[in-house]
């Protein structure tokens, strides 16, 4: 299936990375279009900055990159010789793919922030591809209510019993403060290769939500990657992802990695200079910690000694 006239963007960790232009977007893993496209690959770390920590379980991420007049769309490959699509029960976690994207100032890594949102598309294996035992509907629950499903009562899109669209679109303030955008735009589908998954997302260039990244309205965009892997026990903050931006230069299409570290902060998974302005702060953080409970410890025992001396 082509969807025509769709753009699509993609972030590395380092380099730059053409973005081919199409007279028709791909929006299956499959199409032939991809062959011909771009290819980069990217390495990705265990998430570490916000609690929780943890992933890592996927090394490298390959995307490719496409677009026109009206849309853009991306392709993401990696390996995960498991396919975790069923999550009826507890202890079970999808597959999952997302990327992270703000047009315009440069936002913190860690999810941006009050002054800088970003803009988050998210795909779900379980979602598309739920292998659940189809006899779920005849046992299931005789109390299906707010009660015992306060999820689906409250109106969580990450608790309906289906999906139309396997792309979901978010915004974030920062780590914990993820919603649901009241547009959709995005679309995902994906494949399951003999290695893995193959995913794409595409939406239009142009976009109505309030933080949706603007391709046509910007000179440049920032952009990270993240995947988890259900096997692995990783979900929510626990993910392999991109340690630095990139920046799509949205009139030529060019990537290249950022200069310098994200904002006041470092999103998990946010390397490079970011991860290292981070754990300079923290040490000096560190540092500065310690020397005061010296001082209030000396202060303390000159305290005490001069009372005894009395």
């Amino acid at each position: 299936m082509m969807v025509g006239q769709v753009a699509l963007v993609s972030v590395v960790t380092a380099g730059e990375q053409p973005m081919q232009s199409v007279d028709r977007v791909p929006a299956q893993p499959d199409a032939a279009k991809w062959d011909d496209a771009p290819t980069r690959e990217m390495s990705l770390e265990p998430q570490r900055m916000a609690v929780p920590r943890g992933g890592g379980s996927v090394d490298e991420i390959t995307v490719q990159s496409v677009t026109n007049d009206t849309h853009v769309a991306f392709r993401l490959e990696w390996e995960d010789p498991t396919a975790d699509t069923n999550i009826s029960e507890p202890g079970q976690y999808s597959d999952a793919a997302a990327i992270m994207l703000r047009s315009g100032s440069k936002p913190p890594i860690d999810m941006g922030s009050d002054s800088d949102p970003v803009n988050i598309w998210y795909w779900r294996s379980s979602w598309e591809r739920s292998d659940a035992d189809p006899g779920g509907d005849m046992y299931g629950y005789p109390h299906p209510d707010g009660e015992t499903k306060p999820g689906q009562a409250a109106g969580n899109p990450l608790s309906q019993m289906s999906y139309d669209s396997y792309g979901q679109n978010y915004y974030a303030r920062g780590y914990g403060s993820l919603s649901h955008a009241p547009e959709q735009p995005v679309a995902a589908s994906s494949e399951r290769t003999d290695d893995g998954w193959s995913v794409v997302f595409v939406r239009e260039r142009e976009a109505a939500g309030e933080h949706d990244a603007a391709f046509d309205e910007a000179d440049q965009m920032y952009l990270a990657f993240a995947v988890w892997n259900g096997s692995a026990d990783e979900v929510n903050g626990e993910k392999s992802l991109t340690m630095q931006f990139t920046v799509l230069d949205t009139e030529n299409g060019e990537l290249s990695a950022a200069q310098d570290g994200g904002g006041e902060g470092g999103e998990a998974g946010s390397g490079g200079d970011d991860a290292g302005e981070s754990v300079m702060w923290l040490a000096r953080s560190a540092t500065n910690w310690v020397t005061a409970l010296v001082l209030a410890t000396v202060a303390a025992w000159l305290v005490s000694y001069w009372r005894l001396r009395r």
